[in-house]
């Protein structure tokens, strides 16, 4: 790493000593009386210092202060430094003087007391920036990261305060604000510059969610095959594999305490565990007050390298006092001066200087807070762009998959793909997971889009798709399984617009999906959004869907090992199918029962269980349920090792299954008599 020495010409003697001391931490020092000899061309060669550094240390003095070159030097690189969004400028205070507005709020070391422990405080911090560039060029062994924000500018301290807060120490962090002021970005560029730090990095959105559902799919992204375990399995072993590695764990955009849940904790081993949260709250129970920040809106010096990002530097600069106006209109709200900056470059394209400050004007005029910005911001894309917004916009805030977005806007296979990159390549559609096409629209975005957009129409047209989607599951399983998460969402809408069969049928095929891909969690908070829409009823159309509920809850609930709530359930459904005289749902209910009666050792009852539901098939000629109930009920014969009942019964399964040209079922009996027949 190389390290610019900026100073005046009365501090040689300071500066002298602290160029030894940086080349003894082997690091580089550019110092202008060494590095410029006698006859060379003094302008090229400090130019081609400052372009050469990696940093650059500013020694202020009121010498320093009105010094002509010095004021120079530390411009350009404080210009530099807030375009990369890195940090290139250090400070010294040496003697006592007023730092000039630029220079107001950055950290300084101060020297005035001093000098050698300043000297020493200022090695170790370029000993930093060298270990902060070489995490950042490597990678961490395994990583799950949203995009690398490209057009991230600026927030050097904040960068520097997380380097030394996760990478340097470990623990928790909080990193807060209001939406939109870029907390999201923040820790997301951080995560990417630090992940040669660690061993794994993860980068984790909550959202408006339970801890529950967020720690499933945590457990999901990092890749653990433990789907089909009870959601508080799930999370143990997600939290069990950040804690066995050094792992900087991002927690992003909480609303819920009870994500707590999911960050490891005693006994588990969590000293090399760095937690990184954000959120709009100001406090977390569980992260000391010293230990969080709040992430501001843009100093102008900040806006104004984005708009030279998007405009360059030529157009930013001529209109700079119009644009710095423009982002005062909503308070240099990172995310509102991001969107009004790529508008004005849509905008302004290849055009004469007067017909920009025309078009700059116009919107300074039009535009007076981030709703206004947003909504223009909308009108001004193409009539598909906009179609796709508004599709967007109804999908599920924390993330949706883009193929059930471009069939709600109704755009062909190359307009919506056109769309989706013009989109991306502004501020107002983030990627998630681009290989799993995976989005997420800016919460303030959303707020407009719903506010201004058709949204009865459009809520009609996402629950239309949605159904036409599921009604297909058994052949389109896997399309169907990117939408699990719009489910609950979709069967509510069709319950508003009084829709029940639809929301019923809509609400069976998401379980079914769930239930097919092993992902129980999702197929059990389906049936508990049906059981709160049943409950409180008393028609007999609602008792026997709230019995159908409980028998499938049962049956996840059993797959878990949770046998006492799974029978506490089953015996909720046997009560309502005696009352409602429904023998079909009492045959299941009494056969799922006898399964958790076996279980417990209770052999006799669950005997005479299988007795009732055997009746009541024959009775039903319900001939499917018999063939399982015999089936179960020469496993429950095994157990009570009679084995002329065990294969006599397997026998008569075997033959109904055959019948009924059921070939799973009756290959798995064929196994179990086999392997009678071997053991004999």
């Amino acid at each position: 790493m190389k390290v610019f020495l900026s100073h005046s010409t009365k501090d040689k003697d300071f500066v002298e000593k602290l160029a030894g001391d940086i080349h003894a931490a082997n690091i580089e020092p550019w110092l202008c009386e060494v590095d410029v000899l006698y006859g060379d061309d003094f302008v090229t060669k400090i130019e081609k210092g400052l372009k050469e550094a990696d940093v650059t240390v500013l020694i202020w003095s009121p010498d320093a202060a009105i010094s002509a070159w010095t004021g120079n030097e530390w411009r350009s690189v404080l210009d530099r430094e807030t375009k990369e969004s890195r940090t290139r400028l250090g400070l010294v205070l040496l003697r006592d003087a007023d730092f000039p507005e630029l220079l107001r709020t950055k950290h300084y070391i101060d020297g005035r007391s001093d000098a050698a422990k300043a000297i020493q405080q200022t090695v170790v911090w370029l000993e930093r920036l060298r270990n902060m560039r070489r995490f950042e060029e490597s990678k961490a062994a395994s990583f799950l990261l949203d995009f690398d924000p490209k057009d991230f500018i600026g927030r050097t301290s904040y960068l520097e305060q997380l380097q030394t807060a996760l990478v340097e120490e470990q623990g928790k962090f909080l990193l807060w604000g209001e939406a939109g002021s870029g907390k999201s970005m923040l820790a997301l560029k951080f995560a990417w510059r630090a992940q040669g730090a660690f061993d794994a990095v993860v980068f984790q959105h909550c959202g408006q969610r339970s801890a529950e559902e967020i720690g499933v799919e945590l457990a999901g992204r990092i890749g653990l095959d433990v789907k089909e375990l009870a959601p508080d399995q799930q999370i143990a072993e997600a939290k069990r594999w950040l804690s066995a590695r050094r792992t900087l764990f991002l927690l992003d955009d909480i609303w819920d305490i009870d994500v707590k849940e999911l960050i490891p904790a005693p006994p588990l081993s969590v000293r090399s565990l760095s937690v990184l949260c954000t959120s709009r709250r100001r406090s977390l129970p569980w992260i000391k007050r010293p230990r969080s920040l709040e992430v501001k809106s843009f100093s102008e010096e900040e806006a104004e390298s984005l708009f030279s990002l998007y405009l360059g530097q030529e157009t930013a600069t001529k209109h700079e006092d119009s644009l710095l106006k423009l982002a005062e209109r909503f308070e240099r709200l990172p995310i509102a001066v991001a969107v009004a900056a790529e508008m004005l470059a849509s905008q302004f394209g290849p055009l004469d200087e007067g017909t920009q400050a025309l078009k700059l004007d116009q919107l300074r005029t039009e535009i007076h807070d981030v709703p206004e910005l947003f909504q223009h911001a909308i009108t001004s894309q193409p009539a598909q762009d906009q179609s796709l917004l508004q599709a967007m916009a109804v999908c599920h805030p924390d993330g949706f998959w883009f193929p059930l977005a471009a069939d709600i806007s109704g755009l062909n296979k190359a307009e919506r793909s056109e769309s989706r990159d013009r989109l991306v390549n502004t501020s107002l559609v983030r990627p998630c997971d681009r290989e799993q096409q995976r989005f997420r629209l800016h919460a303030l975005l959303r707020e407009q889009l719903l506010v201004s957009a058709p949204v009865e129409q459009l809520q009609n047209k996402y629950t239309s798709v949605l159904y036409e989607s599921f009604e297909d599951w058994e052949n389109g399983w896997r399309d169907c399984q990117e939408c699990l998460s719009e489910v609950i969402p979709a069967i509510q809408m069709l319950r508003h617009e009084g829709s029940i069969n639809q929301a019923v049928s809509l609400a069976y095929w998401g379980f079914a999906t769930a239930h097919r891909v092993g992902e129980l969690d999702a197929a059990l908070r389906i049936l508990e959004e049906e059981e709160k829409f049943w409950e409180n009823r008393e028609d007999p159309d609602a008792k026997d869907s709230l019995q159908i509920s409980y028998g499938n809850q049962a049956l996840i609930l059993k797959d878990w090992g949770q046998l006492e709530e799974a029978m506490a359930l089953h015996k909720k459904q046997e009560a309502l199918c005696i009352e409602l005289g429904s023998k079909n749902g009492l045959q299941a209910s009494y056969g799922n029962q006898a399964l958790i009666l076996k279980d417990w050792g209770q052999l006799e009852e669950a005997m005479a269980l299988h007795k009732k539901q055997e009746a009541l098939c024959i009775e039903l000629g319900n001939r499917s349920s018999l063939g399982y109930c015999y089936w179960n009920w020469g496993l429950l014969a095994r157990e009570q090792q009679d084995r002329n009942t065990e294969r006599g019964k397997l026998k008569e399964a075997l033959q109904i299954f055959t019948k009924l040209n059921m070939p799973r079922e009756r290959e798995a009996v064929q196994h179990e008599l086999t392997s009678i027949d071997k053991s004999d």
